[in-house]
């Protein structure tokens, strides 16, 4: 039977590595989340550092922030921090597969259908959403946040690659595991845990990123969360309206304007 170009590609994936699974599910998982989070934060960066180019600014969220364009004090911390977390997410990533080694569980070679594709990344979805809602409000928790997650909050109007600028508990419970734990929980095939890290990994850099640019998600929710604190805990929204923790942010004028554009007009033009 002739394979498809899809079956090619990922054949070629599995040549490269050797056909070794440890390889493709740590090494192959680990390069593509730098690949897309420093690839596209890098980006973000080089406006975040130098303010430029001037265009920019007119998609900024927050106006006036005196912290920004951010110090090389103020990038060199981030930049620390975030190698630190995504070293522990490689060390997590081994142990992870040891796990599923043990439990019996390996690497798929054929490439699941289209159907079964779609299915599994909407439910990767909805896993992130509940955890992510869940694991992040309790880290608001007074009795947590001092120790934890105080140290993300200390970007009130934040950029891109601080995404993952937090405490290595909060990144491996609160990031890590609502991305990864839809495909653990299905023993997914290792392509969709990729396809569905690159996609958290855009929305996050994007909805930290402090701009809302045309056809990237808004980032007005999340940035709401930084600039307010105490709402907006989830991802898409979907717990905070069944909880209720998005009312402030459905009275403001940040959630008129919490909608993906499709012109180069500023959304604050649009929306003034």
């Amino acid at each position: 039977m002739e394979l498809t170009w899809m079956q090619v590609q990922w054949n070629k994936v599995l040549e490269f590595h050797g056909h070794d699974a440890f390889n493709v599910r740590v090494y192959g998982t680990f390069v593509v989340s730098m690949i897309i989070y420093w690839g596209m934060g890098g980006l973000f960066t080089i406006v975040d550092y130098t303010g430029k180019p001037k265009f920019m600014m007119k998609y900024r969220v927050q106006e006036n922030v005196k912290t920004y364009p951010i110090s090389k004090e103020q990038l060199h911390d981030l930049v620390k921090v975030i190698l630190q977390n995504q070293l522990l997410v490689f060390v997590f990533a081994i142990g992870n597969f040891y796990l599923d080694e043990y439990r019996g569980r390996k690497m798929a070679i054929e490439l699941p259908s289209l159907l079964t594709a779609v299915c599994h990344l909407i439910f990767f979805q909805m896993v992130r959403e509940v955890t992510f809602y869940y694991s992040h409000r309790l880290l608001h928790h007074p009795s947590l946040y001092k120790w934890i997650h105080k140290k993300h909050h200390t970007w009130t109007s934040p950029v891109a690659i601080a995404a993952a600028y937090c405490h290595p508990v909060e990144h491996i419970f609160s990031n890590v595991i609502p991305i990864a734990l839809g495909a653990s929980i299905l023993n997914s095939h290792t392509i969709l845990l990729w396809t569905y890290t690159v996609y958290a990994t855009i929305e996050t850099l994007t909805v930290h990123s402090g701009f809302h640019l045309p056809l990237l998600k808004s980032p007005e929710f999340h940035d709401f969360h930084h600039l307010k604190f105490n709402c907006n805990y989830g991802v898409n929204g979907l717990m905070d309206r069944f909880h209720g923790t998005d009312s402030l942010f459905r009275k403001s004028k940040q959630f008129i304007r919490d909608k993906r554009t499709f012109t180069a007009t500023p959304i604050k033009v649009l929306i003034p």
